[in-house]
């Protein structure tokens, strides 16, 4: 707690600082340019809302390119996240269960999740729902870690997953089946006539389930008509509508054996892009997120509906070759019609808000091998009132193989509808629950094609929300850790991505934040046994955590024991198309993810794709 306390209120200062410092800078040309570094990453999104290379950002980045995604055999997002580093997801059952995400020992809800710039938690909430996202839709995964989130407003108190769904015109199925009544097909179809294109995407996911009453079936639509104008112009529109039926099993100690969810997700984009002296963008948006909870055994029906729509602008200048300008804004309307009823009466909740934002970035080359990245953003709720959120990075390229970063910033996460206004159990009053973090990390190229990194990191939290009735703004929590990485290839035909992180986070009273376990690690491994197939191992290890027994009241603190789960994949390439064979939790493990949540056992699948 003391050192947390201690980064954050060196690192405010220096914040403060160097923003003050660098502001203006902003109108003043250098005399003799600069040219950033040069680095031979992909371009990343996340850290400054903007294409920019992964080395260059002082942000700490992971991305997953589809390639890696088709090696891995999963089927969610969430199951993709959890090979990331000081990334740790909680499942809470088999297929369509519940997948949260934990970044660097932060809530589940303090993770900002964007598809396709569009931001997916739900007002009501707070909570975006990576099981719902279909692995066959994305292009690639960007995850971004700690204080650089502080641009993205509310819910990036602990980070931002960026997933960007797959853009280019093509035709191509792939079906699969597996234990358990698992099966799933992909169909994707597209075309391209001179300056206009059009994809279109449809998934299918089913399973029995590996308990009673935790059968799944959920299907995605998706399609993007994208036209190329005149002078650099482009205009790409985008929709996409999710709908499963599930069961919803409840905890052990309470099992729901009538338990039934129903959900629905349907998301629209619309984006223009402007060339000229500025590369000018506009986005308007819209978000409709329906849940309808239903359990026969005590009469009682649910439904949630979510709206948000959103309007945004930005604009990129590049001043000088040694200096990029980020600004832009955001309007933004939430609103959520709950309708509760049961034998002991009916509730109605019907809330809106909105919510407006200003922010600016700045990234200078202040050397050869030196570049400094500064942030502010400025946020304004018709409920809670108005934030302010600076941010600071810098990076120092050290030799030709070796890179420091570091970075500080001051993020928030707004308190959710229910929690601000759930009938007869909220808090109006609630605050934002915010937080200082701070981290640094060093990247050293070990060979042609290997990366490793190790970094250190920091988060003070203050004002964090207990839930109860009513919940309050009384929680604190520190939260230190460490990881180190190895992405890349060991040797011709050997491809590695594994982790180790350690993470230590407090509450206020010294007590360890429930479900976080102290190591954890995750690996990939893929053999390329010959030009045509290639032989994966996965793996992922938590240690003991602290949870709650919610069978008893109040809940009894408990610990989870440690796991390590393995997995193998198989895949093999022909001229017709690819083969997959996988299995899932090799030496079937018993464990636990969540209190009363078992995961399932083995599994096996087989799969196959195809293009024409």
């Amino acid at each position: 707690m003391i050192l947390a306390r201690r980064v954050a209120a060196r690192g405010a200062a220096v914040l403060v600082l160097m923003t003050v410092l660098t502001l203006p800078l902003f109108a003043i040309s250098t005399g003799a340019a600069q040219e950033p570094p040069v680095f031979e990453l992909p371009d990343v999104v996340v850290p400054g809302r903007r294409p920019q290379p992964r080395s260059a950002t002082p942000a700490s980045v992971s991305v997953v390119t589809a390639a890696e995604l088709a090696r891995l055999g999963v089927r969610t997002v969430g199951e993709a996240l959890a090979y990331l580093p000081e990334v740790y997801v909680r499942g809470f059952g088999g297929p369509g269960a519940l997948q949260e995400i934990s970044i660097r020992g932060t809530a589940s809800a303090h993770t900002l999740v964007l598809l396709d710039g569009v931001p997916l938690n739900s007002p009501a909430q707070g909570l975006a729902q990576l099981q719902t996202i279909p692995i066959d839709l994305v292009e690639r995964i960007e995850v971004l870690r700690g204080p650089f989130s502080a641009i993205y407003g509310s819910g990036a108190l602990g980070g931002v997953v960026n997933i960007v769904t797959r853009r280019a015109p093509g035709t191509a199925a792939r079906a699969g089946v597996g234990t358990q009544g698992t099966a799933h097909a992909t169909l994707a179809v597209g075309w391209r006539r001179e300056r206009a294109s059009l994809r279109l995407d449809a998934v299918h996911d089913r399973s029995q389930g590996f308990r009673a009453n935790s059968d799944y079936a959920g299907s995605t639509l998706a399609g993007r008509l994208t036209f190329d104008l005149d002078a650099g112009r482009t205009f790409s529109l985008g929709l996409s509508h999710f709908a499963a039926d599930q069961g919803v099993p409840g905890s052990t100690a309470f099992p729901s054996p009538l338990a039934r969810q129903l959900t629905g997700r349907t998301v629209v984009d619309a984006r223009w892009r402007l060339d000229g002296s500025a590369a000018r963008t506009l986005r308007a948006w819209g978000l409709v997120d329906d849940i309808t909870f239903t359990d026969a055994a005590f009469a009682l029906t649910t439904r949630t509906r979510a709206t948000a729509l959103g309007l945004e602008g930005q604009a990129v200048w590049s001043r000088t070759p040694a200096h990029v300008l980020t600004a832009g804004w955001e309007v933004q309307r939430h609103a959520v019609d709950m309708r509760s009823s049961s034998p002991f009466g009916s509730s109605t909740l019907l809330q809106d808000a909105w919510v407006g934002a200003l922010y600016v970035a700045s990234d200078r080359a202040l050397g050869p091998a030196t570049l400094l990245s500064t942030g502010l953003r400025f946020d304004l709720h018709s409920v809670y009132g108005s934030q302010l959120n600076p941010r600071l990075g810098l990076v120092r390229q050290l030799d030709d193989r070796t890179t420091l970063r570091a970075a500080v910033g001051r993020t928030f996460r707004g308190p959710s509808f229910l929690l601000l206004f759930f009938p007869g159990c909220s808090n109006p009053a609630l605050v934002p629950e915010r937080a200082w973090a701070a981290d640094v990390g060093v990247e050293r190229t070990l060979a042609p094609q290997l990366v490793g990194r190790v970094v250190a990191w920091a988060t003070a939290a203050t004002d964090l929300i207990r839930s109860g009735c009513p919940p309050v703004n009384v929680d604190r929590a520190s939260i230190t850790g460490a990881s180190a990485e190895l992405e890349g290839r060991l040797a011709p035909g050997l491809a590695v991505r594994a982790h180790v992180t350690a993470t230590n986070g407090r509450d206020a009273t010294g007590a360890p934040l429930i479900r976080v376990p102290a190591w954890s690690a995750a690996a990939t491994l893929h053999w390329t046994v010959r030009p045509d197939a290639t032989l994966s191992l996965l793996a992922v290890y938590a240690d003991a955590r602290a949870d709650l027994d919610f069978s008893t009241f109040p809940a009894t603190p408990v610990v989870l024991p440690a796991y390590t789960v393995l997995g193998l994949r198989y895949t093999v390439t022909t001229p017709a198309g690819t083969w997959q064979v996988g299995v899932d939790n090799l030496l079937d493990v018993a464990y636990e993810p969540v209190h009363g949540f078992p995961a399932p056992g083995r599994t096996v699948f087989v799969s196959y794709g195809t293009r024409f």
